[in-house]
């Protein structure tokens, strides 16, 4: 193995067949197809650069530009589209946190973060192929051409990294740990099973490409259905990572601890509401779903951040609720880099109170859409008499 190639693949990170979740449960023949796609892709990915680095006589990689948001929000010129479309990684994705305004240079990352590439956080590849498919109608015909071709291979890419249980992880190819759990977190779920809904309808593309981006988006809708945390034998809502295979809830880094989440859940089920209420097992999902967070909103209350700390504070007519809740009990969490689990937010370090939005208000979005509803919530009766009265958080 060449030098540049080695280091390429260190940092790519431990082989998907290092994940632990792969090696609990036995794998049917679509899950072993799965994984085996995945490693095909990682290792193309690779050999297109190694061979990239190696006619250029680099050992070594050139960093890519940072930016918070791509650097950009849409492509609003010819040049723009040539940067957005020079990032895309072989395997047919893009990375996350980079600065994409300006070409990628012949021998440079692909992305910031090079364990990265490509991936669905942090809303990365999901926004490029919307912001190609929006920039369409404005380009000429070259362009448009070389658009399609790489939305083309896009949509493959979402469709072979859709586990066959309908979920997605965090980054594909795989590349170990929680990114390969089925991700919620950061909207990751929500982000890409929109963009399928969408691309099912487009005039973007052929009604082979419609009829798969629609079947991939019920598979996606029937994954949520089954991943909702049942406790003390009925449904709630979701936690951020779901075990691929079995569902169950599973932990991502240290302050982001197994646990039922608002914010990703009201999201969810807001999609779930605009875009699949007829479909199997949704509408008891929605109901479940309303009323959990109907139980746990935290009224005429805000949080503030200071210099020293954090607190709720009185705000007539506010409404929000903690990020996460404890499978145990289902109040309110909070987690710091120890690990630990802590039941009041200023227990926490200084810096995690500051650095991590642990009150979030996305549930008032949902329950609004939700109220103008009536003929839905009418049929949630006896899921109403079973969970009784709703209670709200303190």
């Amino acid at each position: 193995m060449s030098r540049c190639s080695g280091f390429f693949l260190l940092l790519l990170g431990s082989p998907v067949w290092g994940s632990s979740y792969w090696q609990d449960q036995p794998l049917t023949p679509d899950w072993q197809q799965y994984l085996q796609q995945s490693v095909q892709l990682k290792q193309q990915d690779q050999q297109q650069f190694t061979k990239e680095l190696t006619a250029l006589g680099l050992t070594k990689a050139l960093a890519a530009p940072k930016a918070k948001n791509f650097g950009l929000e849409a492509i609003s010129s010819a040049a723009e589209l040539a940067a957005v479309l020079s990032y895309q990684t072989p395997s047919g994705g893009w990375s996350k946190r980079t600065d994409m305004r300006q070409p990628r240079r012949p021998g440079q990352w692909a992305g910031a973060e090079p364990a990265y590439i490509p991936t669905f956080d942090n809303s990365a590849t999901s926004s490029q192929i919307r912001w190609l498919m929006n920039y369409y109608p404005q380009a000429d015909g070259a362009a448009r051409q070389r658009i399609r071709h790489s939305l083309d291979k896009a949509l493959q890419f979402l469709l072979q990294a859709q586990f066959p249980n309908g979920g997605f992880p965090q980054t594909y190819p795989l590349r170990g740990g929680y990114h390969d759990a089925a991700t919620l977190n950061d909207h990751v779920m929500t982000d890409l099973l929109s963009l399928l809904s969408d691309i099912s309808q487009s005039p973007l593309f052929s009604t082979e490409q419609q009829q798969q981006a629609s079947q991939s988006f019920q598979r996606g809708v029937q994954f949520l259905v089954k991943a909702v945390v049942v406790l003390n034998g009925r449904p709630t809502v979701w936690t951020a990572q779901h075990h691929p295979l079995t569902l169950a809830p599973v932990a991502a880094r240290k302050f982001e601890q197994v646990s039922l989440v608002s914010t990703e859940s009201a999201k969810l089920l807001a999609l779930l509401l605009g875009k699949a209420s007829d479909q199997p097992g949704v509408h008891r999902t929605l109901c479940y779903g309303a009323l959990w967070l109907q139980q746990h909103q935290i009224t005429d209350k805000k949080w503030q951040r200071t210099a020293t700390g954090s607190s709720l504070v009185p705000e007539k007519g506010r409404v929000l609720w903690a990020r996460f809740y404890s499978l145990k009990d289902e109040k309110p969490v909070f987690f710091d880099r120890d690990g630990q689990t802590y039941s009041d937010v200023n227990q926490l370090s200084l810096e995690r109170q500051q650095g991590y939005g642990w009150y979030q208000s996305e549930g008032k979005a949902f329950l609004k859409a939700w109220a103008k509803r009536p003929e839905l919530q009418q049929q949630c009766a006896p899921s109403q008499q079973e969970l009784g009265h709703a209670t709200k958080a303190p």
